[in-house]
């Protein structure tokens, strides 16, 4: 049932979990900072588990969850500003495992209501068609569940530690160390329900370093973290990566076994050389569909290190004359139905030409492209958008020199940390074919070449 809750910790964190929980005493077990209750989920999944299980949190979907598994009343009502553009969730709110159904699905559609625009107005008469069907079918899954808590407290993790865990009980945790996680994750349910919500401080160091102190002070307990803590290390007891660029988190337990869980990523060739680096470029453009271990190898080598991996929609390689000279690849819409997003896109590094990812995107963007496109998906895109990362206010990539591409929005500062610029780029699908858009590349950029 685990597909009833949003998001998860990895499954190798929850081997670690499931493994040491059967060395603490047969006492209650406490869960603080319960998220969408994966550790409790994995608690209860161990073979004749009896102990008791209690959770903890602060968000609004998180404490609805907690306070249904506890069997408690669940006291959330539509907001008097909002209650007749929602009028029609009100036969949905009648007990709490309609109220908690709602609210879960509201994760996923209130960030569409009172919000201009086409796309967004579809969204919601498609939400509020469809919404009998995917309710009746959540409160199914819902009533089919069988983990229970004992109890569900609403409040500041550091009370919880000090006011309510016993202070010889099994403590497990992954708290979301970063300022604004808990408001930023389903601020829908904040914005168009009032409901009893605790107040508490934003963490801080110091209260970093409390929750840590709190944990440890205790003969059993194991700690999930994003990041190594040196005063930590005698008690480490796992890594955890599960993509070859992914966060690694860190396990801390009081004691039992070391582990490390490292990526393996599946990886083939593509059955094409690679262009040398004082080759000429020849006249005939191709693309190629990719497997997602040809992607994974050509990506590896060739693109950023600072931008972390997706799993593409459609990938494909770009050859000239049947020698490679890099690859793309794209996802879904993410908010225009019409406009694929194009998540990556490179050259081969080495080569003589300076612009050569200029003829990457080009072949993106072109008639071939927006074919496979459209077979993938089964309808018509029309457009294509991106998004780039620079300390420079326009990007060298898109930014001039490739017809119809323009700088939707910028952003400062960048998103990933790193860069000073977040730049949104955007151009039309299909109006050129591959010959094409190399003979226009080749007029306009393949004489600036590296000396």
């Amino acid at each position: 049932m685990s597909g009833v809750f949003h998001g998860s910790i990895p499954a190798d964190l929850r081997s670690i979990i499931y493994e040491h929980a059967e060395s603490w005493p047969d006492t209650d077990l406490y869960v603080g900072c319960s998220g969408n209750f994966t550790i409790e989920r994995t608690l209860h999944s161990r073979p004749g588990e009896g102990r008791a299980i209690h959770g903890n949190d602060v968000q609004a979907y998180s404490s609805a969850l907690g306070w249904w598994l506890a069997g408690r009343e669940l006291d959330y009502r539509l907001k008097d500003e909002h209650a007749e553009e929602l009028a029609w969730l009100e036969p949905y709110l009648g007990t709490s495992t309609d109220t908690l159904a709602t609210l879960m699905l509201g994760t996923r559609f209130l960030q569409y209501v009172g919000r201009s625009g086409v796309y967004y107005e579809r969204m919601v008469r498609a939400t509020v068609g469809q919404f009998p069907t995917m309710h009746g079918k959540t409160v199914a899954k819902l009533s089919a569940l069988t983990l229970r808590l004992a109890d569900y407290y609403c409040g500041d993790v550091r009370d919880y530690l000090r006011d309510v865990v016993p202070a010889d009980a099994p403590v497990a945790m992954f708290p979301p160390f970063y300022a604004g996680d808990y408001e930023a994750q389903f601020a829908g349910i904040d914005e168009f329900f009032d409901w009893p919500a605790p107040s508490y401080d934003l963490l801080d160091e110091d209260g970093k370093e409390e929750i840590i102190g709190a944990v440890l002070d205790r003969p059993h307990w194991i700690l999930g973290l994003h990041i190594a803590r040196d005063e930590l290390r005698p008690w480490l007891r796992g890594v955890v990566q599960t993509s070859n660029r992914g966060m690694p988190i860190y396990v801390y337990a009081s004691s039992g076994a070391r582990r490390v869980v490292a990526p393996a990523q599946q990886v083939a060739p593509i059955l094409l050389p690679k262009i040398g680096p004082d080759e000429d470029l020849g006249d005939r453009m191709a693309i190629h569909v990719l497997t997602g271990g040809q992607f994974s190898a050509v990506r590896s080598q060739f693109m950023s290190k600072t931008i972390l991996p997706g799993s593409p929609l459609l990938a494909c390689a770009v050859s000239v004359d049947r020698k490679l000279i890099g690859a793309f690849a794209y996802l879904p819409p993410k908010f225009d139905p019409s406009t694929a997003y194009l998540m990556s896109d490179f050259p081969v590094s080495w080569t003589r030409y300076r612009r050569l990812a200029k003829l990457i995107v080009m072949a993106a963007a072109s008639r071939e492209a927006q074919l496979l496109l459209q077979r993938s998906l089964s309808k018509r895109l029309t457009g294509w958008s991106t998004t780039a990362f620079t300390d420079r206010p326009n990007s060298a990539k898109y930014g001039r020199g490739i017809p119809g591409v323009k700088l939707q929005k910028r952003s400062e500062p960048a998103a990933d940390g790193i860069h000073r610029y977040q730049l949104q780029y955007g151009g039309p699908l299909g109006d050129w074919t591959l010959q094409e858009a190399l003979a226009e590349w080749k007029r306009r950029h393949g004489k600036d070449e590296r000396r």
